[in-house]
């Protein structure tokens, strides 16, 4: 660090721009890239979910075309009768010749309609004999152990359309039912060539590197097209394909394989895709390595702009700094700006300036603190003159005492009491028990003013008197009371103060007149102003000191609906509801 500091302004320009620069460019560089290597990412990750949904609508198409094929050997009534007597009839290893032609020649049409087709078998499940249908000739053979596949096969799993792989062929198996008893009497195969299968798998596959695989109801693999370097072993296979055909989104990552899943005709068929994460990263490899050598660009510009600008930018700085360690303050020889127009010509005039600047601001020091000591005298004079007035107000009172005359006593120590109060400037926050005697106070001067009108009921408990409110909110109350309610009121004059704690511990204090009321239409307009945010409710043309106390409240305590609340019926008086946090005074012997 200290090294740092002892460079010049050139190394440390020069220095901080290639920093800059550098971070800059690698930074756009890397968001850059990864955006793109996520973007692309997603967009074959897409193209791949796209294929293995193909070809799932694909076998798909192809299954429901062998399930057609099969069901036609039991719509058709002469075949479905043929099958039916040689399988459930007495001579169950005989055919008759008829029966035997006509059976050869469905057989013989259903393979030369698919040229994949090697051969069919339909086989006698209560016999031992099986007709055996190839496209050079067909004959009626022992079954032997032909059936062991299908012996050993689940009986709980399903039998209308089942594949098998038998050696370099697939084996495609329909079993026919007894219609009244429901029972197996009979089952066609077909032995498929598996070349449309791998081309169907073939073409489906974007790069070398993948791997498609499909698998029967028994997950056992019908016909595979591995990658280049594909190693899957049979346990790590089957658990992908377990929790993929749990799972709803049938996709996942993991062994650095993207794995695709797709069920064919509810489980029939099983399509397993799964593409290697670096085959991703290798079709992005042209855009990184593209977006790498722009950076590498971007960088070398950045630090030839970044010397070429030090050297340019830095040298009349330099030469600024030398010339202001030679000049002294009273001194303006050598700061001028040489007829720059930039801002180191700015910085040239603004030396000089500033230079004379100091000069004047030396002297306006002097006249500050000259200045300063002239408030503290006219502070200490402002605070002479209120105790002047308390003094004299007591001299007025004693005075009347002499000349027997208690009221003006009375009123002259309750005026007394309300100066001293209201030109405390030494806190904002008052007991709620200092500002009811200075209530006190003012309601005995107005009460004389009126003629012993006044009736003032307090029903506040001992233990809220504690509580600490803002300065002077009752008495801007009162006010409007007799201003808008009492005024015109003949009779007494009845005012209400009650305090009382909330459900949620908030102070409410409630004041009721039983003035005249005021009108619907002003009381609404009131409403609405005490509604307004405390910047528009200060602006208030009437009711200032209501106003004025509700905002106060509500920039003291915002939200929570604190402040001040109005209502009032016409003939019947006015209530004003001020409602504020709880806080108690903490009592000297109550600190910790």
């Amino acid at each position: 660090m200290k090294i740092i500091k002892n460079l010049s302004v050139r190394k440390k320009l020069l220095i901080s721009m290639l920093t800059l620069s550098v971070f800059l460019v690698t930074l756009i560089t890397s968001i850059a890239a990864f955006i793109t290597y996520n973007t692309m990412r997603d967009q074959l990750i897409y193209n791949r979910r796209m294929s293995v949904r193909w070809l799932q609508d694909r076998l798909d198409m192809e299954l429901k075309n062998y399930i057609d094929r099969f069901y036609e050997f039991e719509v058709d009534k002469e075949i479905k009768t043929d099958i039916n007597k040689w399988c459930q009839g007495k001579e169950k290893n005989e055919l008759d010749y008829k029966s035997k032609l006509r059976l050869i020649s469905a057989l013989n049409e259903t393979i030369s309609m698919d040229s994949n087709l090697n051969s069919m078998e339909l086989y006698n499940l209560s016999g031992d004999y099986v007709l055996l249908a190839e496209r050079s000739g067909a004959s009626l053979v022992p079954t032997g152990e032909r059936l062991s596949y299908w012996m050993n096969r689940d009986a709980s799993l399903q039998t209308n359309l089942v594949f098998f792989k038998s050696g370099k062929e697939i084996t495609i198996a329909h079993q026919i039912y007894n219609f009244y008893n429901n029972k197996p009497i009979a089952l066609i195969t077909m032995q498929m060539r598996p070349f449309e299968i791998q081309d169907i798998l073939e073409d489906i596959k974007m790069t070398a590197d993948e791997s498609i695989m499909i698998f029967n109801d028994q997950n056992e693999l019908i016909e595979a097209d591995y990658g280049k370097e594909a190693a899957f072993s049979s346990a790590e296979v089957e658990g992908i394909m377990e929790g993929l055909g749990k799972a709803e989104t049938q996709e996942v990552f993991t062994g650095g394989n993207f794995w695709f899943y797709r069920s064919v005709k509810g489980g029939k068929l099983k399509v397993l895709l799964a593409v290697p994460d670096h085959t991703i990263l290798a079709a992005l490899s042209n855009t990184l390595l593209g977006g790498f050598m722009a950076a590498v660009i971007a960088v070398i510009i950045s630090v030839i702009a970044s010397i070429l600008f030090s050297r340019v930018y830095s040298k009349p700085i330099i030469d600024l700094s030398a010339k202001m360690r030679t000049v002294m303050l009273n001194d303006f020889a050598g700061v001028k700006s040489e007829g720059r127009q930039d801002e180191i010509g700015i910085l040239q005039d603004s030396f000089g300036v500033m230079l004379e600047r100091n000069q004047k601001l030396i002297m306006q020091e002097y006249q500050s603190k000259i200045d300063k000591r002239d408030a503290q005298l006219q502070a200490l004079q402002a605070q002479i003159n209120p105790h002047f007035m308390y003094n004299t107000l007591q001299v007025i009172g004693g005075m009347s005492l002499k000349k027997q005359a208690p009221e003006i006593y009375t009123v002259t120590t309750a005026l007394s009491d309300i100066m001293r109060y209201t030109l405390n400037f030494s806190g904002e926050m008052v007991c709620l028990r200092e500002e009811i005697h200075y209530l006190q106070s003012y309601l005995m001067i107005q009460d004389e003013r009126f003629g012993n009108r006044i009736e003032l009921v307090l029903d506040i408990t001992r233990d809220l008197m504690d509580c600490r409110i803002p300065k002077l909110i009752l008495q801007p109350i009162l006010e409007n009371s007799f201003e808008h309610g009492l005024s015109n009121k003949s009779g007494k004059w009845s005012i209400c103060l009650r305090g009382q704690l909330t459900d949620k511990k908030d102070l409410l204090l409630t004041v009721n007149d039983n003035g005249i009321g005021i009108p619907f239409d002003k009381l609404k307009e009131l409403q609405e102003m005490l509604l307004n945010d405390a910047e528009n409710t200060l602006k208030a043309e009437s009711h200032i000191g209501l106003c004025n106390v509700n905002s106060r409240i509500r920039l003291k305590y915002p939200g929570d609906n604190y402040g001040v609340t109005i209502n009032s019926r016409i003939g019947e008086g006015t209530t004003v509801k001020v409602l504020l946090k709880a806080v108690k005074e903490i009592k000297p012997h109550e600190q910790i």
